[in-house]
């Protein structure tokens, strides 16, 4: 696992050598937390503090929602003076979240996507969120509310509202995991996870005995985005029908003939496509002599015999392969 708790790692992966890390964001964007994050920010001109905002999008992302009187703070040097030279005109400040130079009661949001994740790498994780949840508590005003998305399952995380010197009330929900639907190769999405968690935290502490009892009434709150049961299963069964259907590439050494057949049947697919009908007939009279003779040779015995000098010659070893689709 990478060095996650470790500074230096962080800001060696920003500078990139110099070149600038491309900016990246962890787990989603704006564009699937909108429909989740929106009703639960009243007050567009509220103080919303971006806790360990990284080159993640999502930060200019609120600006253009109109979330404009917003702090980004990060303890890299390195990635807040790139995010200065990006965004001049918003406000980008180095501060480590353990130790915030906010006043007590100062914010009315903050906002955490995956922090919690970085300080449970920490050799000492449980302890060091928890010290994260005090200190995010800390600056949130009386009735002040904490939006976060973790890689952790929702009994890992509403556990710290109860945070030694927190007073937190929090409602979790599971949100879509949308980067199984983009290109992730089929063998990978069995590692991938179904979903994220967000959680939202209400601050008690310093609230009138009337107002906690409001704050108290509104949760569970109604999160918009958040998974059912039944859509979770649906998510399951789709994983397992994509992770089960053949993979798209073979060793050439394992390649049988109809296997080469196929793949050249496939692309002559891919070329109808891309070709105008008159430079394809050209290209089926062509690649067609060729399947002929594909045919009539005992392919098989050829491909046998080119198992055995491709074993001899790479000793058994897949580096360096070549590989054909084959469907």
């Amino acid at each position: 696992m990478p060095a996650y708790g470790i500074k230096k790692y962080w800001d060696d992966r920003y500078d990139a050598d110099g070149m600038g890390d491309e900016p990246f964001d962890w787990i989603c964007g704006w564009k699937q937390l909108s429909e989740t994050v929106a009703p639960l920010i009243d007050d567009k001109n509220a103080r919303i503090l971006m806790m360990g905002c990284g080159n993640a999008p999502l930060s200019s992302d609120f600006w253009d929602a109109g979330y404009k009187n917003q702090i980004n703070v990060d303890y890299s040097e390195v990635v807040i003076k790139q995010q200065k030279d990006r965004f001049p005109h918003m406000e980008w400040v180095v501060m480590d979240a353990l130790n915030m130079t906010f006043e007590d009661g100062e914010l009315d949001y903050v906002f955490d996507k995956s922090l919690i994740d970085t300080m449970m790498c920490y050799e000492d994780g449980v302890e060091t969120t928890e010290k994260l949840f005090l200190e995010m508590h800390r600056v949130l005003k009386p009735g002040g509310r904490l939006l976060q998305v973790s890689l952790h399952k929702e009994d890992e995380v509403d556990v710290f509202a109860a945070s030694p010197g927190c007073s937190f009330i929090v409602t979790t929900c599971k949100l879509k995991n949308m980067k199984l639907y983009d290109d992730t190769p089929k063998q990978d999405l069995q590692n991938m996870a179904l979903f994220h968690t967000f959680a939202c935290f209400d601050k008690l502490d310093g609230l009138s005995e009337k107002d906690r009892d409001w704050v108290f009434s509104q949760h569970p709150l109604k999160l918009n985005g958040a998974l059912s049961n039944q859509e979770l299963a649906a998510m399951k069964v789709m994983i397992i029908e994509e992770c089960s259907k053949s993979p798209r590439t073979r060793l050439w050494r394992d390649c049988t003939a109809s296997n080469l057949v196929d793949c050249f049947d496939a692309v002559l697919e891919d070329w109808a496509k891309q070709f105008q009908p008159t430079e394809m007939s050209k290209l089926e009279e062509e690649v067609g002599q060729g399947l002929q003779a594909i045919r009539k040779l005992d392919l098989a015995k050829g491909l046998e015999g080119f198992e055995e000098d491709q074993e001899e010659g790479s000793g058994g070893d897949d580096e360096g392969e070549e590989f054909v689709q084959v469907d």
